[in-house]
């Protein structure tokens, strides 16, 4: 569950840590995963919302730093993004800026939703990007976080498609990502497209590692470290 941000966001809250497995496939279609591996697994998963486009754009210093966070496998990391839900991933409306938290294996989501930000970012540069933003953050009153994105820029866009659902006992969630695209923030108009992989992610909080062990001995895949941002980086700089 997502929790606002408010002006002491830079506080951890470990009270709703939770992982995030990750399973690839592989050269199999959507629908056939979903029938083979989903709704065959014994917790009795339902979808429960529409099929979604994600979009993102992530944001970094001047020395990468959340991505080499991630790379080595720091035991606390950390990545900043902007988030919308739109079919036509240029326009923004409404978004929200998270910042993800992780210390070792677990994880933490902080957010702050920004209704009136709009734009086509096909029009803007990076500066103004970030100066939208800003603006924004100052009329929250949101300072700390202001001043963190006076020393950030965007170094990814990406959008895919997500599937929801939901085990029967409601511990545990799995999303299904797939047609991944990935853009230079300085040549959106250069994609590069992933579309023979699906990333399964299974979402639970920490107090149900244990019984997890069952959900994922039936998931036919090796477990993962894939980040959509570090592979994204290393794709759009090859």
């Amino acid at each position: 569950m997502e929790k606002a941000v408010n002006e002491n966001f830079h506080k951890p809250l470990f009270y709703n840590l939770r992982y995030e497995r990750k399973f690839i496939f592989q050269n199999i279609d959507l629908d056939d995963l979903i029938q083979t591996t989903v709704y065959t697994n014994s917790f009795c998963f339902e979808e429960i919302y529409s099929k979604r486009t994600i979009n993102n754009i992530y944001f970094d210093d001047n020395n990468y730093t959340f991505y080499k966070q991630n790379v080595s496998g720091d035991g606390v990391r950390e990545k900043y993004r902007l988030r919308w839900y739109n079919s036509t991933p240029s326009i923004i409306k409404s978004p929200t800026i998270e910042i993800k938290k992780k210390f070792g294996e677990v994880g933490d989501k902080f957010s702050l939703k920004i209704p009136s930000f709009e734009s086509d970012i096909q029009s803007l540069s990076i500066d103004q990007i970030n100066h939208q933003i800003i603006a924004e953050l100052k009329k929250s009153k949101n300072k700390e976080l202001m001043f963190k994105f006076y020393n950030l820029f965007p170094t990814l866009y990406n959008s895919y498609e997500r599937r929801y659902f939901l085990s029967a006992c409601e511990k545990f969630r799995i999303t299904l990502d797939s047609n991944m695209n990935f853009f230079h923030p300085y040549n959106y108009n250069h994609c590069h497209l992933i579309n023979n992989e699906i990333i399964l992610e299974l979402k639970y909080n920490k107090e149900y590692d244990n019984e997890s062990r069952s959900v994922t001995q039936q998931i036919n895949s090796r477990l993962s470290k894939n980040s959509k941002y570090v592979r994204g980086i290393e794709i759009i700089h090859s």
